[in-house]
């Protein structure tokens, strides 16, 4: 067998991880929440996740979160950078970057666009990670 060239984990370490990571996101008093950043750090969106907020691929050890059912409006205007997953009282857990698209792309926060405008709907398309 040849030597890796990157790291690499077994599928059951990846699925332990990964669901450790989703019972510490919905291990609050509530929900879990996603929050949408711009560059300075400016928060431009906020939406509350489902409780539980994803699932564990058994298989491949990926989390796939599941996204606001609702609407949410931008809170502010301004160009998305990076997104970020907290647990229900507000302590972040998981930070990456933002990307304009319509298919997932794993570690990723994929939204229809990064031009957020305070008042207008921004949909998240995508949050796979692991």
């Amino acid at each position: 067998m040849p030597a890796p060239s990157t790291e690499t984990f077994a599928a059951a370490a990846k699925v332990a991880a990964q669901t450790a990571l989703r019972d510490l996101i919905d291990g609050g008093s509530g929900a879990g929440k996603l929050k949408i950043r711009d560059a300075s750090d400016v928060l431009l969106w906020t939406g509350t996740l489902a409780d539980p907020c994803g699932s564990v691929n058994s298989g491949t050890g990926q989390l796939t979160i599941t996204l606001p059912t609702s609407t949410v409006n931008a809170s502010a205007t301004g160009t998305a950078a990076y997104g970020e997953i907290t647990d229900s009282a507000d302590t972040v857990l998981w930070q990456a970057p933002t990307q304009a698209g319509s298919s997932p792309v794993s570690g990723k926060v994929v939204i229809n666009t990064l031009s957020l405008v305070s008042g207008s709907p921004a949909t998240v398309v995508s949050i796979t990670f692991g």
